[in-house]
C-alpha cells in the first residue's frame, strides 16, 4: 500500500544557513530510508523577508548545492 503524507515542520533558527542545516538533516534522515521518497519541499518565509531558492530534492548526496549568481 502506497501512502502519501504532507508534513508541516515548524521551526526557528537564527538565520537562512541555520535554517537549510536543519532541513538538510531532516531530508537526509528521511533518505536514508528506503520506504520513504521525498516528493517536493516548499519553503516559506516571513513576509518582507529575503527570496530563498532551494536546489532540487532529487540531488545526489555530497554534491554541491544550488547558489544563486547573486549571492555573496
Amino acid at each position: 500500500m502506497k501512502v502519501q503524507a504532507t508534513v508541516l515542520l515548524s521551526f526557528q533558527a537564527r538565520s537562512l544557513e541555520e535554517a537549510g542545516g536543519l532541513l538538510d538533516d531532516v531530508l537526509a534522515r528521511a533518505h536514508q530510508r528506503e520506504d520513504v521518497d521525498v516528493g517536493h519541499v516548499d519553503l516559506s518565509t516571513p513576509p518582507g523577508d529575503r527570496l530563498v531558492t532551494l536546489p532540487p530534492v532529487g540531488a545526489a548526496a555530497g554534491s554541491s548545492p544550488y547558489v544563486p549568481s547573486g549571492a555573496s
